[in-house]
């Protein structure tokens, strides 16, 4: 039977007391996805045990992926712009971040100009920066090795991954392999130079991605570059983004649907933006209510609460709706799939729980 995985970015959140003690989830007036909720088996999903994950290594996870494969958020966002690395070479994600007396401001500038590129990119024959979207760019550097630890305040490195936490907006350096953290801090004090009051922060470092077992009849929906990667690495069909929820319909494979809007509202504390965009996410799901022989997923790669501005190791609402087997909850919500018959399910058993139905 036909999957449809639908993730919406950063959905889960905390209690509120604007909010009556609810969450943005719980406020928001949501019928389709409650008829869904209503008609399936629920849960909550941990996408990485014990921490707060960054979106590319919870989908990694999600998509049934060990993480010990995880190639880091650089090599997969370089992926997405068609740039394999080769020897000696890694790759980094990079954010353009406004700077004043060494203190991080805003973490989130636009991306500079082409002309102002071009001319970071003529700073060290061995360091290039491809702009991707928004604030988010790729940096690649020749001649380099790993560690190179995250200069991103938000994100610390642990094991092969990073973790979200609470930024301490401060200026880092890069550290690691000497002669690769003593190149990528002299570029970035020379960007500095050119961006006035803008730096560049770098995370998720990593080398040539090694071959992963190919995702079989799987499609992607998404524009972001980490899943644009994803897709690529996991050999998925990637479809051009117009309307989600219908193309996810009519698509012949099993299909991964990524949705960005809740984790941008979130990431800047708007709850009343977080409460819109979930309801004008429900009025898109409308057309899953009437499909038949397909088994359809809805949950979210990890909690981004308001209230912190980041993701948190909060486990997200799950339900899986096969037009057979169902809890009765009466609203999709953290507290109705608490207590669900899927109880807390991790990340990597999802696709085996979906099959398994």
């Amino acid at each position: 039977m036909k999957i449809i995985l639908i993730i919406l970015d950063g959905l889960g959140d905390i209690p509120y007391k604007q909010l009556n003690n609810k969450t943005p989830l719980e406020y928001a007036k949501t019928p389709n996805l409650d008829f869904l909720a209503k008609n399936s088996k629920t849960g909550l999903l941990q996408p990485i045990r014990d921490i707060a994950p960054e979106s590319g290594e919870a989908q990694f996870s999600i998509l049934g992926q060990s993480l010990k494969d995880y190639p880091g958020r650089g090599p997969l966002e370089a992926l997405s712009k068609n740039i394999h690395l080769k020897q000696n070479q890694i790759a980094l994600r990079c954010n353009f971040a406004k700077i004043k007396n060494n203190k991080l401001t805003n973490l989130r500038e636009k991306t500079p100009s082409k002309d102002i590129i071009k001319k970071l990119n003529q700073i060290n024959k061995d360091i290039k920066i491809i702009p991707t979207i928004d604030y988010r760019a790729v940096m690649i550097v020749n001649n380099a090795k790993l560690p190179i630890t995250n200069t991103h305040p938000g994100y610390k490195d642990y094991k092969n991954i990073s973790m979200a936490i609470t930024p301490i907006l401060k200026k880092k350096t890069c550290k690691g392999h000497k002669q690769t953290a003593d190149k990528i801090n002299s570029f970035i004090k020379q960007t500095e130079e050119i961006l006035k009051d803008k730096t560049i922060l770098i995370r998720g470092a990593g080398t040539k991605p090694k071959k992963i077992k190919p995702l079989k009849n799987w499609s992607m929906i998404a524009s972001m570059p980490v899943e644009l990667g994803l897709a690529k690495l996991l050999d998925m069909k990637i479809i051009k983004r117009k309307n989600e929820i219908k193309q996810a319909i009519k698509t012949n494979t099993n299909v991964y649907v990524q949705i960005k809007g809740p984790d941008t509202y979130s990431h800047k504390g708007d709850l009343k933006g977080k409460i819109e965009i979930i309801e004008q996410i429900d009025k898109q799901l409308k057309p899953l209510k009437n499909i038949k022989n397909t088994i359809i997923c809805i949950t979210s790669d990890h909690s981004t609460p308001c209230k912190l501005k980041r993701h948190s190791k909060h486990p997200v609402p799950l339900l899986i709706y096969n037009n057979k087997n169902r809890d009765n909850i009466q609203k999709l919500s953290e507290k109705s799939c608490k207590y669900g018959s899927l109880k807390t399910i991790q990340g990597k058993e999802l696709l085996k729980t979906i099959s398994a139905l």
